[in-house]
C-alpha cells in the first residue's frame, strides 16, 4: 500500500510540471493574416469588398485575440489533470468535437467539451487537460492549444 501511495504521488508530480512555450511562429502566422485582411480591405476600390474584409478581419482578429486570452490565462496558472473521453461527436462539415471528465484537485469531477480535428482518439481514451486551479470549470485538453505548447520539466 505504501508504494502504491509512493508511486501515485510521483506520478501527479511528475505529470503537474509542465511548461508553457508561446509558439512564436503561431503568433507570426496570425499577425501576417490579420494585416494581409486589413491591407486588402484599405487598398480595395469598391466599397462592398472593402466592407466584407474589414467585416472579416475584425471577427478573424477578435477570434484571435479571444482565444489567446482563454490560452493565455491558462498557461500562466494551471493544473494538470488526466481525463478520460466520454463522448465522440461529429458535427457539421465532419468537425469532431470530444466531450470529457476530470477530477480536479478539489476532489469534484468537472466535464468539458473541446474540438478535436484529425488526432485519434476514442471513448475511454486519456487526455491530459489544463485547467484553472480557482475555476476547474476553465479547461482545455492539452493538444488543443493553438498559441501554446508544453514541456515536462
Amino acid at each position: 500500500m505504501i508504494l502504491w501511495q509512493t508511486t501515485y504521488q510521483s506520478t501527479i508530480s511528475a505529470v503537474q510540471s509542465v511548461r508553457p512555450s508561446l509558439r512564436i511562429h503561431v503568433v507570426g502566422i496570425a499577425i501576417l493574416l490579420c494585416m494581409t485582411l486589413a491591407f486588402v480591405a484599405l487598398t480595395s476600390k469598391d466599397a462592398t469588398p472593402r466592407i466584407l474584409f474589414v467585416l472579416f478581419c475584425l471577427v478573424f482578429t477578435g477570434t484571435l485575440i479571444a482565444e489567446y486570452h482563454k490560452e493565455s490565462v491558462l498557461a500562466e496558472d494551471h493544473l494538470l489533470a488526466s481525463s478520460t473521453v466520454t463522448e465522440l461527436k461529429r458535427g457539421r462539415r465532419g468537425r469532431r468535437s470530444i466531450r470529457y471528465q476530470f477530477v480536479a484537485f478539489d476532489g469534484k469531477q468537472y466535464r468539458g467539451e473541446s474540438d478535436w480535428g484529425a488526432q485519434k482518439v476514442q471513448v475511454g481514451s486519456e487526455v491530459l487537460v489544463l485547467y484553472k486551479p480557482l475555476d476547474p470549470a476553465v479547461n482545455l485538453p492539452l493538444p488543443r492549444f493553438l498559441f501554446y505548447s508544453f514541456r515536462t520539466t
